[in-house]
């Protein structure tokens, strides 16, 4: 994956003249919240819808919008759960990953692992394996070509399993004029 094509998450500098300072709050008023730090996403992936936000100091955060999960229901990270978004996500271990399941199970490759789409024209989510030699299960079945998934599905990639929770679909998809 090239630089392009990834997702980068970029921090500030904290403000140097902010060092050292001190501001006294009354008991009655809340903290304020810290104002010298921003964090930006920037994404690169193909039209997929996303927000812009302007602070007024020519800084501008953008978030891509999520189309449904993967929560992790079995094996190292249980509990914890990934965003999918517009178009292809390649799921690995590796930081890079458009889904990293970075969670410590060495079963699943660094990169490419897999791959979950989102279909924005026909509102539907699809699983394909992704060459490597670890097998993907949908359902207990090994994935051999791309095959749809409903919600509730059960993915099992190395020692992990996931659970499929789409968001968008016929119902609701952010590109229907939801701005």
């Amino acid at each position: 994956m090239n630089d392009e094509n990834r997702t980068r998450i970029i921090r500030p500098r904290p403000d140097p003249t902010s060092a050292g300072e001190t501001q006294k709050i009354s008991p009655a008023e809340p903290e304020p919240l810290p104002t010298t730090e921003k964090t930006r996403v920037i994404s690169n992936f193909g039209n997929a819808p996303s927000d812009i936000e302007e602070d007024g100091q020519n800084e501008a955060t953008v978030y891509e919008h999520a189309v449904g999960w993967l929560v992790v229901i079995r094996g190292p990270g249980k509990g914890c759960s990934r965003e999918i978004y517009y178009g292809m996500n390649s799921l690995g271990r590796g930081p890079e990953e458009r889904i990293p399941l970075d969670f410590g199970d060495a079963s699943i490759s660094r990169e490419a692992h897999a791959f979950v789409t989102f279909d924005e024209k026909q509102s539907e989510f699809y699983i394909s394996h992704g060459g490597k030699s670890n097998l993907v299960r949908l359902n207990d079945a090994p994935v051999l070509a791309p095959q749809l998934l409903k919600h509730g599905d059960r993915i099992e990639i190395g020692q992990t399993e996931l659970m499929f929770v789409p968001l968008c679909g016929e119902a609701f998809n952010w590109t229907d004029g939801a701005q």
